[in-house]
């Protein structure tokens, strides 16, 4: 079931552009790991988020919904960097592909990540240039230099290394695609 998910991710990746096809390549081989599974709570808004993809990213969405129960959701925060509980309980992230992902790879770290209606993701960087995909609902993207996108599924956002950024989600929730590749992979984000 976690080969649908990976054919899915590398096909909308091949179909958003260029850059983001060199990321297909480098995971479409990569063998897989098992991890033990951990669920959170955000784990039971999932199934609600499907109405909100689009049609270039229903196929991802469906496989991940399917195979949920069966990941490993982290989350990079907590309460002790200031997150309230509520923020905690409706986001987390797992990790598909990079050095302890579920399919490993030392090149990439894929990532996808949801965040409730209502949250907001405080303005923060790292090292590794990125690339959003947003997966379903909607979001207000800031990135430093650039006025503030509002994305919907389908749209690519682009941070090169060290770009401040921060994520609106008055109008989600969010279910987002994170593509990362350069320096400190799996370091976690400078919070601004």
């Amino acid at each position: 079931m976690m080969e649908g998910l990976r054919r899915s991710l590398c096909e909308l990746a091949r179909s958003s552009g260029e850059d983001l096809a060199w990321f297909a390549d480098q995971i479409e081989d990569a063998p897989l790991k098992n991890v033990q599974s951990r669920n959170l709570p955000m784990c039971d808004l999932l199934p609600e988020i499907l109405v909100h993809s689009g049609k270039a990213t229903s196929n991802v969405v469906s496989e991940l919904l399917g195979v949920r129960r069966g990941l490993r959701w982290q989350q990079s925060y907590s309460e002790e960097d200031g997150f309230t509980r509520e923020y905690l309980d409706a986001y987390g992230w797992v990790n598909f592909a990079s050095p302890e992902g579920i399919y490993l790879s030392e090149t990439v770290r894929v990532t996808i990540g949801y965040w409730g209606a209502g949250l907001q993701y405080r303005e923060h960087n790292h090292v590794p240039e990125e690339f959003y995909v947003v997966l379903a609902g909607n979001a207000i993207f800031h990135s430093e230099g650039r006025s503030p996108r509002a994305c919907g599924p389908g749209d690519v956002v682009h941070h090169k290394p060290y770009q401040n950024h921060s994520i609106d989600m008055s109008p989600g929730p969010l279910l987002a695609a994170a593509f990362w590749r350069g320096d400190d992979l799996l370091a976690k984000s400078d919070l601004g």
